[in-house]
């Protein structure tokens, strides 16, 4: 799986393990909800997005520095699937005074290219802010790959945010038929399908405060939206446009 080893190159000579403990936690879904609100305790902050109501959780590891989260429709599985929602979290990456987002992202490309070199496509879509935190984005996808043993075609929308301390990433990747050329960027598609992850917003750890984080959902408005932000924006434009490559 390209998006998952791309995001693991992060984390050379890391010891990735089962994670225990901290669950990520969900809100309690309204009767008409098409998704649910996870707050998950990542290293030194709450990473809260929202998560479709169809995915489950279907891999979860973590090491003294690194954390990932991989999410599928249900009937999936971390092998064969056709949608994926990734969480990741990097240890003080962040910190003194650490690299820009778009840096993390173009680490994540670099997998990409290696594994269809004949078939990549990699765009900007901007460097927003997330919950007042510096972010950026990037359309990356492989026209080709054998990764799972079947040739098959395989894209992400890919979002870093730099926290406080530490760095978190957080795509929407999706599989479809192999193809000899790159994957055009559908604007309307895939800033549609991240939105559905949207509002993204960081939290800071409370002492002692336990599940289900009050502190972290208080933020959010009556209607389950829009959180008060960090800083200048909790849910950031995406460019709809077609990226450079």
């Amino acid at each position: 799986m390209i998006i998952r080893s791309a995001l693991l190159m992060l984390l050379v000579g890391v010891t990735l393990r089962p994670a225990a403990a901290e669950a990520p936690h969900i809100t309690t879904q309204r009767e008409n909800a098409t998704s649910v609100l996870v707050i998950s305790p990542i290293f030194s902050q709450l990473v809260a997005f929202k998560m479709p109501l169809d995915f489950k959780v279907v891999n979860e590891e973590t090491s003294a520095h690194g954390y990932i989260r991989e999410s599928v429709p249900m009937g999936e599985n971390v092998e064969h699937w056709s949608r994926m929602i990734t969480v990741t979290g990097y240890k003080d990456v962040a910190a003194n005074p650490g690299p820009p987002p778009a840096v993390l992202l173009n680490t994540i490309a670099e997998g990409f290219r290696k594994a269809c070199p004949d078939s990549v496509s990699v765009g900007d879509l901007g460097s927003p802010s997330v919950d007042g935190y510096p972010a950026a984005a990037a359309f990356i996808a492989c026209g080709t790959t054998i990764s799972g043993g079947k040739p098959h075609s395989e894209a992400a929308l890919v979002m870093a945010i730099k926290g406080a301390r530490d760095y978190y990433t957080i795509q929407w990747a999706e599989r479809g038929a192999a193809q000899a050329t790159p994957v055009a960027f559908d604007g309307k598609h895939w800033v549609g399908q991240f939105k559905q992850l949207m509002p993204i917003f960081l939290c800071q750890r409370i002492p002692g405060e336990q599940a289900p984080y009050p502190s972290c959902i208080s933020r959010l408005s009556s209607d389950n939206q829009a959180p008060a932000t960090h800083g200048s924006q909790a849910v950031p434009p995406l460019n709809a446009a077609s990226p450079a490559s």
